[in-house]
Parts: C-alpha cells; sequence; structure tokens
C-alpha cells in the first residue's frame, strides 16, 4: 500500500486523534487497532512497516502508551506541529471522559449493572490487546530468530523479570544480531567476487 507523501496539516492530525480517543476504551495497547485503521487503513499516512515500527518504539517508552503512541506517530507525520496536535487530540478527550466516569462510578458503583457492564468492558480490552499483538506479531516476527526473541521474552516475564531489562536486552541482542548478519554479508559478497574474477581468469 502506498503511502501520502504531503504532510497532513495540523487540524486533520488533530481532527483523527480526537474522534480516536473517545472509542479507545483501555487504553494502552487496547487503542493500537484503532490507530492503525485510522492512519494506515483509512488516511494512508503510513504504511503498515512504518505504523509497527513507531508503536514499538512508543511502547518501549516509559509512559502511557496509548499518549506516546500519538506524539511519535504526530512526529513522524508532520514534525513537532504534528506530535502537539495529537497530543491534544489524544489526551483531551479522555481527561474529560476520565472525570465523567469517576462521578458516575461514585454515584453508581455499588450497582450490579454498573459492575457487569465494567467486566465486559474488561473482556472487550482484552480482546483488542491480543488482536493489537497479532497484528504487530505479523510484521515484527520475520524469522526464527525474532520467534525466539519473542519466546524468550515470553518466557522471562512469566518468571518475573522486569519489562526494562527485556527491552535493554532486545536492544543489544538485535544490535549485535545486525552486526553479525552485516559482516557475514559483507564476507560473503567478497568471496563471491573473488569467484567471480577467478572464473574470469580461467
Amino acid at each position: 500500500m502506498d503511502t501520502i507523501t504531503i504532510k497532513p496539516s495540523f487540524f486533520s492530525i488533530l481532527w483523527s486523534f480526537l474522534k480516536l480517543s473517545p472509542i479507545a476504551f483501555g487504553g494502552g495497547y487496547a487503542i493500537f487497532p484503532s490507530i492503525e485503521r485510522e492512519i494506515v487503513d483509512r488516511r494512508r499516512w503510513l504504511s503498515g512497516q512504518e505504523m509497527s515500527e513507531t508503536l514499538s518504539l512508543a511502547s518501549a517508552a516509559p509512559g502511557g502508551v496509548a499518549v506516546n503512541a500519538a506524539i511519535l506517530l504526530g512526529h513522524r507525520l508532520n514534525g513537532v506541529s504534528g506530535a502537539i496536535a495529537a497530543g491534544i487530540g489524544a489526551i483531551l478527550p479522555t481527561f474529560f471522559i476520565v472525570l465523567a466516569v469517576f462521578f458516575t462510578y461514585m454515584q453508581f458503583g455499588d450497582s450490579p449493572k454498573v459492575k457487569g457492564a465494567l467486566s465486559g468492558v474488561t473482556w472487550g480490552v482484552i480482546t483488542l490487546i491480543l488482536f493489537s499483538a497479532l497484528r504487530m506479531g505479523r510484521s515484527a516476527i520475520k524469522d526464527k530468530f525474532t520467534l525466539l526473541l519473542m519466546l524468550g521474552g515470553l518466557i522471562c516475564l512469566f518468571a518475573g523479570l522486569s519489562p526494562a531489562y527485556l527491552i535493554v536486552a532486545g536492544i543489544v541482542i538485535s544490535i549485535v544480531a545486525t552486526l553479525f548478519k552485516q559482516r557475514y554479508e559483507r564476507k560473503h559478497e567478497a568471496g563471491k567476487t573473488a569467484d567471480e574474477g577467478y572464473m574470469y581468469f580461467i
């Protein structure tokens, strides 16, 4: 899918995130499918690969994942102006919605209907997070090496290791693997060139 080369305006980015924020129940990773549909499928501002890279960076950075993702995507779309527009769009509606939910819960929190509704929202959020993980996994897991990294990370998380250590370890391992891969490819190309020269003289 081709992405749009013209930078989206401040107000178009602001409007997109103003629309996304109120419907992103669960926040964090649960908002990723909605962001992808708006930015990649509908607007075609970014490709799926660019989206996955940005969302991965947002997940690795400290702070709220949804706000991180909005600011990073906005910056990628239109620099500082885009980051400000996306940040305002992601934060402003949520702020007022949270206030309204808080005061409503204070009044009716003990109601069985409210508790049932909250239980339903929880399962919906879990579904959105799993869906987002699968979509990101399709572009992030490219070979056996990245699959092993993912499985190793899951094992470490279940063992109680801090996510911060996993992120640092993933960065270091990926850098080392990339350097080894580039070194191998250079040696392979050099050997191939030498063989071709030898065959030429024969």
